[in-house]
Parts: structure tokens; C-alpha cells; sequence
């Protein structure tokens, strides 16, 4: 598997443009990766955000 870095929430805020409340809205909506809860903190592959990011830009009008 190739290196992917873990996105802790205030870096996965500043990726995506949108801050924790909008993030776990999202996410309770079944509209963004959750991520795991790894050693009590929740982190995000960058490769998903980077999928999610994509997929969304071209669903943008």
C-alpha cells in the first residue's frame, strides 16, 4: 500500500473548506468519509478526502 498520510480534524478543515459542525453534518448524512477513531482521535486518509474532493468537483455545476 502506498504512504498515506492521516488527517487529524483541524487539517481536514483547512483540505476541504468546511469546519467540524458542517464536517459532521455531512458525515451523519451519509455525505463524507467518517474516518476512524484510531488511539482516541478521529482521523481521515488523505486518499479518501482527495476521492471525496474529486467526486464532488465534478458533481459542482
Amino acid at each position: 500500500m502506498a504512504h498515506d498520510r492521516l488527517l487529524p480534524l483541524p487539517e481536514l478543515e483547512r483540505k476541504v473548506g468546511f469546519k467540524k459542525t458542517a464536517i459532521y453534518a455531512m458525515i451523519g448524512r451519509g455525505e463524507f468519509p467518517q474516518g476512524k477513531l484510531l488511539h482516541g482521535k478521529r482521523l481521515w486518509r488523505e486518499t479518501e478526502i482527495d476521492a471525496w474532493i474529486e467526486a464532488e468537483w465534478k458533481k459542482a455545476s
